[in-house]
């Protein structure tokens, strides 16, 4: 675990309205980190960037995702986006590495939120418990293009996400105290004619996301 990635998640100063805008001051404190290639830890030919915050009610993430595709079709709630183009949070509060949080949202705004029992790690055995629903998450994209129109000149997409502290029932405090570590993963899926891209902040070594033994630490911080 020596070698995975550490993330210091300051504290927010000021109130975040989540749009998509990312137009709070303290956005501009939080350290800003890229995503790389899953399974090869390379460059992307897109590039993703992510920042987090928190304060005593939400963990706030944030991903600015260069794209000249953005497309998607699913619009309901839960359904399997994440077989489109995607931004993904795994969360493990308890760094358990069995049990975790998924949080997927599209560029039309449509989340899944699922509970996943992970009992398998790199062997694919898993099971995404659906029926959790993260009461009270808040969610917003702002998108520099149309993902409706496939004609249409699109540059990139940005997505806002404030996830409430108390639906994350594993963690061992809620909210968190500064010093608190969890362990998880960001990642990205694109999708167009010039190639698809599956991003990580923690390459896994595979297509595949579901691999815990390679989230990253978060370590809460004023």
């Amino acid at each position: 675990m020596s070698n995975l990635p550490l993330y210091v998640c300051r504290r927010a100063t000021d109130k975040i309205v989540v749009d998509g805008r990312l137009d709070e001051p303290t956005w501009d404190r939080a350290e800003t980190f890229s995503l790389r290639m899953t399974n090869t830890g390379a460059e992307p030919r897109l590039r993703t960037d992510v920042r987090a915050l928190w304060d005593d009610t939400y963990f706030y993430v944030a991903f600015h995702c260069s794209d000249n595709d953005i497309w998607a079709n699913m619009t309901e709630h839960d359904a399997p986006l994440w077989e489109e183009e995607v931004v993904e949070v795994f969360l493990d509060p308890a760094m358990l590495g069995t049990a975790y949080f998924e949080l997927v949202v599209n560029p039309l705004n449509v989340l899944t939120d699922v509970f996943v029992v992970n009992l398998g790690n790199r062997e694919r055995v898993f099971q995404p418990l659906r029926g959790w629903e993260c009461e009270g998450i808040q969610h917003a994209v702002d998108v520099d293009g149309n993902p409706s129109d496939p004609d249409s000149k699109d540059t990139s997409w940005t997505v806002e996400m404030a996830i409430p502290f108390e639906q994350l029932v594993t963690a061992p405090n809620i909210p968190p105290k500064v010093g608190d570590t969890w362990r998880g993963n960001f990642y990205r899926i694109e999708q167009n004619a010039e190639g698809d891209e599956y991003t990580a902040w923690s390459p896994t070594g595979a297509i595949n996301y579901h691999v815990s033994d390679a989230f990253g630490t978060i370590v809460f911080a004023e």
